[in-house]
């Protein structure tokens, strides 16, 4: 019985660590298309922008502070509740 347990709870681990690489890619393509965005606004007005470029640096980093925070909440909750709800079966 305990043979089962082991495989079971090797199987869910095995799959958290899916959900983990899923939430870091999650995560990697928000800052990526972020950053991004951010680029082209700051290139296409630099010179009325330019004086307060620290806003943008201010914004973004709470922007990503925010958004870490959040992903790494849902890996928290996923992580959790794995055996409770069944989520892997």
């Amino acid at each position: 019985m305990e043979t089962n347990d082991q495989a079971l709870e090797s199987k869910y681990h095995s799959k958290l660590t899916g959900d983990t690489a899923l939430v870091v890619g999650m995560l990697a393509l928000l800052i990526c298309v972020e950053g991004f965005i951010a680029y082209r606004i700051l290139s296409e007005t630099w010179e009325i922008a330019s004086g307060f470029f620290y806003l943008y640096v201010i914004f973004i980093g709470l922007i990503i502070l925010i958004e870490t925070i959040g992903c790494l909440k849902v890996r928290e909750s996923i992580k959790t509740h794995m055996f409770e709800f069944k989520y892997y079966d």
